[in-house]
């Protein structure tokens, strides 16, 4: 990680507060959720960054595939991104997951070969410098805001990002302080949708009952509640059940009492 030089904090720009308030309002004032991401975007990009990606999990034990995301990266390079699942190696994702100071880019960042041939095609993609903010919220919300360019990563664009870094952490935590009610749409959206009966097989599974209890419990045989268990694991995409009801119980789903 490259250590950011001493000197002045902030750009002409944003010398005296008001020019923040200014500056920010548009974020602040966006009526939905692309208005908003919008928003985000136009004030990276008056300050040298093109590309912007923002990804957050609204709680713990969330899978990295259901995150929120809002880019404007390329759609070829996002879907390669996911086909090949490199957010599992991607060591701005690791550096994210443990730490809270920004990460600047650079070829160094990037050491096994794996890592090297994503960062070749990050930049073939116009992902070429960049400097990562980690998020980490009031609500355990965890993930990463990324302000990125096609720049070689030189002197002149280390001392644009220092210039810019008091400016990038205010907007970070303007966007999370902003982002709880998509955020909250987000993560109805991936909330399983259980049958009367599928509710009832995971309440007793997360009080630790056999399938043939619960079977005597339901009144019914032990394929029945082994086709409503194959149903929910595929609903919450995990191998087990008792994974299922620790989930579930973690939504708000059951209550097992």
């Amino acid at each position: 990680m490259r250590r950011l030089r001493s000197g002045p904090p902030l750009m002409e720009s944003v010398d005296v507060p008001l020019h923040y308030i200014e500056q920010m309002s548009s974020v602040l004032d966006a009526p939905e959720d692309s208005a908003w991401f919008e928003a985000v975007s136009r004030l990276a990009a008056s300050w040298g960054f093109g590309q912007v990606m923002l990804a957050i999990l609204p709680r713990p034990g969330m899978r990295l595939e259901d995150a929120f995301i809002r880019t404007n990266y390329s759609n070829v390079w996002r879907q390669a991104y996911n086909d090949h699942g490199m957010a599992y190696f991607d060591p701005v994702v690791a550096h994210c997951t443990t730490r809270s100071a920004p990460l600047i880019w650079s070829p160094e960042l990037f050491a096994t070969e794996q890592q090297q041939s994503m960062y070749e095609e990050a930049r073939s993609h116009g992902l070429r410098a960049g400097i990562t903010l980690p998020i980490h919220g009031p609500r355990q919300e965890a993930g990463m805001l990324c302000f990125v360019n096609d720049a070689n990563p030189s002197d002149s664009f280390w001392q644009d990002v220092d210039r810019a870094l008091p400016n990038l952490v205010l907007l970070r935590d303007l966007v999370l302080d902003t982002s709880q009610r998509h955020l909250n749409d987000h993560a109805q959206s991936l909330i399983p949708k259980l049958t009367p009966r599928e509710k009832e097989c995971l309440k007793w599974t997360a009080l630790g009952k056999s399938t043939w209890e619960i079977s005597h419990i339901l009144n019914c045989s032990e394929a029945v509640v082994n086709f409503h268990m194959k149903n929910i694991r595929g609903k919450f995409g995990v191998n087990s059940r008792r994974a299922a009801a620790v989930i579930a119980t973690q939504m708000g789903l059951i209550d097992p009492g």
